[in-house]
């Protein structure tokens, strides 16, 4: 990529997180950034916005040495706010993280990191997610300027944004280091899912309360999904997309039409 873009960041770590300030120090010595990030942790939060009530912004503090805002409320709101408030053109793309925690396969329907760039793709942006597995967070920095490379090849690649082809991309880097990476490895969405059990903890009012925790399952044998490549030391990009239609079930229904 010869011409910077001009780039939205979020996450939903925080805008004090420290995947996002390493991730800006990557974007901007080659891009214009602009972040847009919640006030305070949103992990979790999937693709949730404020409704029917006032959210507030203010610019972030000098001393962060970072352009652009903080705003309470979720990551979607974040990107939401901005496009549509805060900035004075559409941005060229939408970068979220980067997360502290993989997201691949079910685990994205649950992110705040992947609403973030699924809201950029609403508004017809070409948009990316960036997680790193526990673990690997010495080598954050590094994972950052990977991050950069990928915007601008899949940037070089890409074709408009039009119709049903509004996608985005989940990125997730393994916990290793990159020199003991395997590569990149393009990849489909994995259903392997987590076993979910609650066990009891005492809640912030002293009372009495349930944490849930669980480990995934069914990862799939295969490199060509998500979860498995990177359990296998691979950085994923699975490209996404929101049409949830099950296409194969219409014409099975179709005979319920009058």
């Amino acid at each position: 990529m010869t011409k910077p873009l001009r780039i939205l960041l979020s996450n939903d770590d925080g805008y004090s997180s420290v995947g996002i300030k390493r991730l800006y120090e990557a974007l901007i010595s080659r891009h214009h950034v602009t972040i847009a990030a919640p006030q305070s942790e949103q992990s979790g939060i999937g693709h949730a916005f404020t409704f029917n009530k006032p959210i507030y912004f203010a610019k972030l503090p000098e001393t962060m040495n970072m352009n652009g805002y903080m705003v309470a409320g979720t990551p979607s709101d974040c990107v939401k706010f901005a496009i549509s408030h805060l900035l004075g053109e559409k941005p060229d793309v939408v970068i979220s993280g980067v997360n502290c925690g993989e997201n691949s396969g079910i685990s994205g329907f649950y992110s705040g990191t992947l609403a973030a760039a699924r809201e950029g793709a609403f508004w017809r942006i070409p948009s990316f997610a960036f997680s790193l597995c526990a673990g690997g967070e010495a080598f954050l920095v590094d994972y950052c300027y990977k991050a950069l490379e990928i915007v601008d090849k899949v940037m070089a690649v890409s074709v408009p944004l039009q119709g049903t082809n509004q996608i985005y991309h989940n990125v997730n880097f393994p916990s290793c280091s990159p020199s003991d990476s395997k590569g990149l490895k393009i990849t489909r969405q994995s259903m392997a899912f987590f076993d979910d059990h609650y066990k009891s903890a005492l809640c912030d009012n002293n009372q009495d309360g349930y944490i849930v925790y669980g480990e995934k399952k069914d990862v799939e044998s295969s490199n060509d999904f998500d979860s498995r490549a990177l359990l296998n030391k691979y950085t994923t990009i699975t490209p996404l997309h929101f049409d949830a239609t099950a296409h194969w079930q219409l014409l099975r229904l179709s005979c319920l039409e009058q």
